[in-house]
């Protein structure tokens, strides 16, 4: 089957309403027979019957009626996508379709799509590169009929009418959306008509740490965490450690962590917020859960042991290492960066005001040449295996995590936490080319694509 990468034009006039004019060496590249009939065209879940019309044209050009375009859900502006023929089955397909699920302010002109608009746009470019028709959309333009989405158009999104995806990526960043009814429905549509999606779902803190505790060979790396289920758990791990840390289990960003330091006078409680830290002394451990009583009775956290960071220029670092998927088995590194925590803050998070650093550069401030490349090694390493146990063992699919590690200062790896729906702003932006991670999360939807096309059809 011969695939080829085409610049769709609309059109309106000329040899009917029913037609598709493509070069007369298009038509040998794929491979189309010479008949007079009609062909079957596919793009998403969408088909429709069209004749071939040859037209004398160099290129590999495809001018396609506007009402076909309409049918198939197509915008009605020109546009780079595969085409390819399948002789057995007699049906021309246009495509892959591939679009991210998220939140979209509707209200806001032109739309913008958050924090992942940059993201979304890099994933657009290399869509475009390999032919692939992409776009994004939120729950409520899901419908089973025909669905809206927002398309790339002159660097602007521009709502039209979208065909169903054949792969979707889920960056919702909202676990209540996450858990409605509406979405549930969504991926039951999802999975009816063989439609891969992923990031699955959130996976909550102490679900991780119960996952990758399970695995004798990550056991080590991982700082005593229990789920605070009591009083006691907390009175138990602030005298086993010196420094204890309070999560929310569905936390992110840094955000609503509590910082616990046992000193001869009682204790010490720091708390990150985005307007900086809160810091309190306690003299009994009573007065400590007093205070936080009401800050943490609203939701479950886990309680987990200090590690006592390596640090860059007298601040706290961790390390943020990206990690995707090559197919159904194989994980890859995409990226690594040292993040290095603003001053007066003790959580290395961009956005709580970090800095990003190379990873070899900010190790060797602290070890020798040769022992930060064993170290960086070493990170990747872990990292590779954390995916394999969460993407086996985590249930649903997954193509990307995003690992927060840390070292200690005898060059021992640790893992903090692992995040299902990784930020982009702690990736290192070389150029206005499309990141690695970019380029990383459209081939693992090529592979899905490819992989469930049988089962789509």
């Amino acid at each position: 089957m011969n695939i080829e990468k085409i610049v769709v034009s609309p059109r309106l006039t000329s040899h009917g309403s029913k037609s598709i004019q493509i070069s007369y060496s298009l038509r040998a590249k794929l491979s189309l027979p010479f008949s007079s009939g009609l062909v079957k065209v596919l793009c998403g879940r969408n088909s429709i019957f069209a004749k071939i019309v040859c037209m004398n044209e160099e290129h590999t050009h495809v001018s396609i009626h506007q009402e076909l375009l309409r049918e198939l859900s197509l915008p009605a502006y020109p546009f780079k996508i595969s085409i390819k023929y399948d002789s057995q089955k007699r049906w021309l397909e246009l495509g892959p379709v591939v679009a991210v699920l998220t939140e979209i302010d509707v209200g806001e002109k032109p739309v913008s799509l958050g924090s992942i608009d940059s993201f979304c746009r890099e994933l657009a470019s290399c869509s475009e590169e390999k032919g692939i028709f992409f776009y994004v959309f939120s729950m409520s333009d899901y419908v089973q009929e025909k669905m809206n989405g927002y398309t790339l158009n002159q660097n602007e999104w521009q709502e039209c009418s979208v065909p169903h995806p054949s792969v979707v990526h889920n960056r919702i960043h909202s676990r209540t959306l996450e858990q409605s009814q509406d979405f549930l429905r969504m991926t039951a549509d999802f999975i009816q008509h063989k439609v891969p999606y992923f990031n699955d779902r959130f996976l909550n803190k102490w679900e991780v740490h119960q996952i990758l505790n399970a695995n004798p060979h990550l056991t080590p790396f991982l700082p005593k965490t229990e789920l605070l289920s009591s009083k006691t758990v907390l009175e138990t791990m602030v005298h086993l450690y010196p420094v204890v840390f309070l999560k929310p289990i569905n936390g992110s960003q840094g955000k609503r962590i509590f910082r616990i330091c046992h000193t001869d006078e009682g204790f010490e409680l720091d708390y990150s917020t985005f307007s900086g830290h809160l810091l309190r002394d306690y003299l009994s451990f009573d007065d400590l859960f007093q205070s936080l009583l009401p800050r943490i009775k609203k939701e479950a956290f886990i309680v987990q042991e200090g590690i006592e960071l390596l640090t860059y220029e007298k601040k706290p670092m961790d390390f943020r290492i990206l990690c995707h998927k090559r197919n159904y088995s194989q994980w890859k590194i995409s990226s690594g960066v040292a993040r290095v925590s603003a001053e007066n803050q003790f959580v290395a998070n961009i956005a709580l005001g970090g800095s990003l650093y190379k990873i070899r550069e900010a190790l060797s401030a602290s070890f020798e040449l040769s022992e930060a490349a064993h170290i960086s090694k070493l990170l990747n390493e872990l990292s590779l295996e954390i995916a394999e146990a969460l993407g086996k063992y985590a249930g649903g699919l997954y193509g990307e995590f995003g690992m927060d590690l840390a070292v200690d200062s005898q060059g021992h790896p640790w893992i903090i936490e692992v995040n299902t729906k990784p930020s982009k702003n702690a990736e290192e932006r070389k150029s206005l080319a499309a990141r690695p991670s970019a380029r990383s999360i459209i081939d693992y939807c090529l592979f899905l694509s490819e992989s469930h096309q049988d089962e789509a059809h």
